[in-house]
């Protein structure tokens, strides 16, 4: 099938023009020229100099004619920045706020593609070496480990690629990041209980080895310091598993040793736990041993579910909540910071609320 004649007409005036034939600033035949060069009317010499103009080689200008402008192709719309996302997951309590904060931030000059690693470090290695084999021009990660580095990772370190990690310190790396200052919020968060007059705390956190629970224990230990309070190991339980992604743990197993955790340390009346899945299993823990949250134990737990208004009923943790949006805001900003200049390395942490709910209670003496 041969060529539409305003085609054929188009991709000979391109080929002159990239070829140096017809120069820049210099102006095309009129359109009554080229349509007795060509012999076809003038409506399709227009076409084929609307689409000159178009692709940006020609203005085209009143009573001068076609000025030749570009002599190569070009878009003379503003491309996007190719940027990859990946996550290990997320839930309405936790990242779901900061995806969509990410994505709305900046949207107009940004297009991100999305991956989900499930806390995978081998689903998370592979995702990056597809991004970057995409073309991606930057980078914003929450990965599954503080303690595993993705060989992909460290290569593009060295490369002064563009990344900017979430909710992770990576304190050794040489890596621009963002996240919430969960030591000082888990300090404030275990000296409001001593406030409410609560001697003995147990801490219940996951064995996932990330910076953040880490912050959340040292921070929980600090306080502790800071009133010259004893602490043992005995009021740690650090096993809990089920809310760690890819898990094998049953929620039903955790929720034992939650159990067992209480038996063996009576003197507790609250607990501090690291995140809301996990106050969740505290709580249904403590009510199959027949006791009640505030009244018998006070619990307290980093994020939380947004409440429904209508929900009048709605048990809410004494939490800190982080601010998801900012983080997600913030982290754009200081990727296009690392793009403009890839030697620039900047470690942010972000402020926070401790919101106050039904789980705790002041305790008598």
């Amino acid at each position: 099938m041969s060529k539409p004649l305003y085609q054929v007409i188009y991709e000979e005036l391109k080929q002159q023009i990239e070829s140096g034939v017809v120069s820049l600033n210099e102006t095309l035949p009129t359109e009554k020229e080229l349509s007795t060069s060509y012999k076809v009317s003038t409506i399709t010499v227009k076409k084929a100099l609307d689409l000159l103009k178009e692709e940006g080689y020609i203005l085209r200008k009143p009573r001068k004619g076609s000025v030749v402008i570009n002599n190569k192709k070009t878009d003379i719309s503003p491309k996007k920045l190719i940027v990859g996302l990946i996550i290990t997951n997320f839930t309405d309590f936790f990242g779901a706020q900061i995806l969509r904060s990410i994505l709305k931030t900046n949207e107009e000059a940004i297009h991100f593609i999305v991956k989900i690693s499930y806390g995978d470090p081998e689903t998370e290695n592979r995702l990056i070496q597809e991004l970057v084999e995409m073309g991606i021009q930057g980078l914003v990660l929450l990965p599954t480990s503080s303690e595993y580095t993705s060989p992909k990772i460290l290569e593009l370190i060295s490369k002064n690629f563009p990344i900017v990690v979430i909710d992770r310190l990576m304190a050794n790396l040489p890596i621009c990041s963002v996240q919430t200052d969960s030591f000082s919020a888990a300090k404030e968060l275990t000296s409001y209980l001593f406030a409410k007059g609560h001697e003995k705390l147990g801490l219940i956190t996951s064995d996932s080895s990330v910076s953040t629970i880490d912050e959340r224990v040292n921070g929980f230990l600090a306080a502790h310091v800071d009133e010259n309070r004893a602490v043992s190991q005995n009021q740690i339980l650090s096993m809990i598993d089920s809310v760690v992604p890819n898990s094998s743990r049953s929620i039903e197993d955790d929720v034992k040793l939650i159990i067992s955790f209480l038996e063996e340390n009576t003197q507790i009346t609250a607990l501090f736990t690291t995140e809301y899945n996990i106050a969740l299993l505290a709580k249904s823990a403590i009510e199959k041993i027949g006791k009640r949250v505030p009244q018998d134990y006070s619990v307290v737990c980093f994020d939380h579910p947004t409440v429904n208004i209508f929900d009048l009923n709605a048990f809410v943790f004494t939490h800190i909540k982080q601010n998801q949006t900012a983080i997600g805001q913030k982290a754009v900003e200081v990727l296009l910071q690392k793009i403009a200049d890839p030697e620039a390395i900047e470690k942010i942490n972000l402020g926070y609320r401790l919101i106050e709910g039904d789980s705790v209670v002041s305790k008598t003496h």
